[in-house]
């Protein structure tokens, strides 16, 4: 027992320091020079996002995903996604032990992203937050659980609620409520509210988004060029964590440029491609797993992922709180379940869709309602659905052989 808590603390040591991420910078730039660049610049984003988030030069503003997080860039502070984390720790095969850490305190109903980021905290992993910053919007647990954050670190929380439907009063409303928020989160942190600063960002994240629709477009070719497993991970880890930053414009211009070159060459990620396929939900099960490999070896190809669809439109500088709330207000897994089908249905003619997987991670109640209605909608119109049942960051909630059935016997419905 005394040997563990010997190596939690010195681990716990080694992550505050802001060496750490320093040293490790070559170490990882070695191991990963097999990689294509894009994801050599993503690794390199999270270490220097770590770094500044433990040195603690600037303030750290803690945000679920679903946020922009040119809010947080624009302000001039550090932002830090305790989901992207905790995905990273299940990546690493070391999500069980925050997980069990958390079921101690807390409902095990309850998102395991969640649930991991809630352990991690409780065991003082995670950078000291200035401000804690979070919507109501589309996590029902989010608003609580970063509440509960805040009385733990001991630092404000600020909240947005964006209202279930669109109009021109609710647009009014939402503006004017995230006007006051980052007016308050200047207050609160004693930044200046840089106006200049603020076009930058938009500015950086417009030249993003001119990127990734060009990605999508070149993800529509026969074969699929890229990997969606690799979409359901640094793909969409950059999506939600560095649009608006200099680092989001490099990382999503050298992945257009890779997925060019593949399309040029008529090159497919798997070796021979007989199905293409489209994944629902924001995620997939990042600790060990066989799913894309099942699905490789009866050459099924994730040709995309409903997680980097790009929903928003460019942002206007001349007006940045009206153009963040109609990036807010345009998120198609929020308001009806019609705006999320409509998406659905262009993404399954775009990309040439065969069948659809619906990954029902456990404890997502936003993704998990809509997963039977979606499943009659698509079936009506003869596309092949399967609900796959299964957890992201808990392996305990993961089936090998169930899984395996489960997906052989829909790519049979394929055949």
């Amino acid at each position: 027992m005394r040997d563990k808590e010997t190596r939690v603390k010195l681990l716990r040591w080694l992550i505050h320091s802001p060496t750490t991420y320093r040293v490790l910078r070559p170490i990882v730039d070695l191991q990963n020079i097999r990689e294509n660049t894009a994801y050599r610049i993503w690794v390199r984003f999270l270490l220097d996002i770590l770094r500044k988030a433990y040195a603690h030069k600037r303030p750290v503003i803690w945000m679920n995903s679903f946020l922009p997080i040119e809010i947080v860039y624009g302000v001039g502070a550090v932002p830090f996604l305790p989901e992207v984390m905790a995905s990273l720790v299940g990546y690493m095969g070391w999500g069980e032990y925050p997980i069990a850490q958390a079921d101690a305190r807390i409902s095990t109903d309850l998102c395991s992203f969640y649930r991991c980021a809630f352990g991690l905290a409780l065991e003082g992993f995670l950078p000291r937050p200035n401000l804690i910053i979070s919507s109501s919007h589309l996590c029902d647990g989010a608003n609580k659980l970063f509440h509960y954050f805040s009385q733990i670190c001991g630092c404000p929380h600020l909240m947005l609620d964006p209202p279930y439907s669109e109009s021109p009063s609710t647009h009014q409303y939402m503006t004017d409520q995230l006007k006051d928020l980052v007016e308050k989160t200047c207050g609160l942190l004693r930044l200046p509210l840089d106006q200049d600063r603020i076009s930058l960002v938009l500015n950086l994240s417009n030249q993003t988004r001119q990127y990734l629709v060009k990605i999508n477009e070149l993800r529509r070719a026969v074969p699929s060029p890229f990997p969606g497993s690799e979409g359901l991970s640094y793909l969409a880890g950059m999506n939600f964590y560095s649009i608006g930053s200099g680092w989001g414009l490099r990382f999503f211009r050298s992945l257009h440029d890779d997925i060019e070159k593949k399309v040029a060459n008529k090159k497919g990620y798997l070796f021979e491609e007989k199905h293409r396929l489209l994944w629902l939900h924001h995620v997939r099960p990042y600790y060990k797993n066989e799913i894309f490999q099942i699905l490789a070896e009866r050459k099924a190809a994730v040709s995309f992922e409903e997680s980097n669809y790009l929903y928003w439109p460019p942002l206007d500088p001349a007006q940045p709180w009206k153009s963040m709330v109609d990036k807010i207000l345009s998120n198609i897994w929020a308001g009806p379940l019609e705006r999320r089908m409509k998406a659905i249905e262009e993404m399954v003619e775009n990309y040439s869709i065969d069948g659809v997987i619906h990954f029902s991670h456990w404890g997502c109640r936003q993704s998990c309602g809509g997963a039977a209605v979606i499943g009659d909608w698509l079936k009506e119109r003869g596309v092949p659905y399967i609900v796959l049942p299964g957890d992201c960051m808990d392996p305990n909630n993961y089936s090998p052989g169930q899984t395996r059935t489960r997906l052989e016997a829909f790519i049979e419905m394929l055949e």
